[in-house]
């Protein structure tokens, strides 16, 4: 079974263990655990139970952090005078 893990579902920890290569299973594959989608899921290193690679968290949340961090930074100056 190791040695078919080969991908894992970041939102959930699911690990991909089928017979079909990953990488054969359609777009609109999701995880079977959290429904999450197949552009949710990285290559897995069995030696170290870990993610490969340093996958960005999705665009919007970094666009929701930069713009609530500028909110807030207008509010301080705008809302303290």
């Amino acid at each position: 079974m190791q040695a078919r893990a080969t991908h894992i579902c970041l939102d959930c920890g699911y690990i991909y263990t089928l017979q079909k290569p990953f990488e054969e299973q359609p777009d609109t594959y999701s995880c079977p655990q959290c429904q999450a989608p197949k552009k949710r899921f990285a290559k897995y290193d069995v030696n170290t139970g870990k993610a490969i690679g340093g996958n960005l968290p999705p665009i919007g949340v970094i666009i929701g952090l930069v713009a609530g961090v500028g909110a807030v930074g207008a509010l301080l100056v705008y809302g303290l005078q």
